[in-house]
């Protein structure tokens, strides 16, 4: 099925708003960009929120076959690792209500189509919350980076979806805790 640049915009802005209106939902993990065209790599950068009220201290994701690890960028006072298929940022601590962002620079060798992406917060105690991540695997041609003025769209409605996810960050920690009224 192919779509035009200007659908492709469409989807893009509606899923950005659904995303930016689904209340707590919207506090999961996101990536930003959604997408990553057949044959090429993307930075993907994994947005986390702490939404536990304990210190997270380890991210992992786990990548399904399609989708592999170019690189593993770094996070100020976190430890990553990676191979092909998996990625672990350790060492470092995530407070409660915050967010960090993780990035790594995927390619995607799948036909086009939608991935899932295991992501992994880890806690000191053993638990563990995951979150399966969608990513859009596009085709080559139809890669919104190949016309500058739709990725900059879509760059602009990323930045104001982890704006967003800050904010209701924030705003949960500035609310008082149930039955403190």
């Amino acid at each position: 099925m192919k779509c035009s640049a200007w659908s492709s915009l469409a989807i893009s802005v509606c899923s950005g708003l659904a995303l930016l209106f689904a209340g707590t939902a919207s506090a999961h993990v996101i990536a930003m960009p959604t997408y990553v065209a057949t044959g090429s790599s993307q930075v993907i950068v994994f947005s986390v929120p702490n939404e536990r009220q304990r210190p997270m201290t380890s991210f992992a994701i786990s990548l399904p076959k399609g989708l592999e690890i170019e690189h593993v960028h770094p996070v100020d006072g976190w430890t990553e690792q990676s191979t092909a298929s998996t990625a672990t940022w350790t060492g470092g601590s995530l407070a409660p209500r915050a967010v960090v962002p993780f990035q790594a620079t995927l390619k995607a060798t799948a036909e086009p189509g939608l991935l899932d992406v295991q992501a992994e917060q880890r806690y000191p105690d053993g638990g563990i919350v995951s979150w399966p991540v969608e990513l859009s695997i596009l085709p080559a041609k139809a890669s919104p980076s190949q016309n500058l003025a739709l990725a900059g769209v879509v760059g602009l409605i990323g930045v104001l979806l982890v704006v967003a996810v800050a904010m209701l960050a924030w705003r949960r920690r500035s609310l008082p805790p149930a039955g403190d009224t």
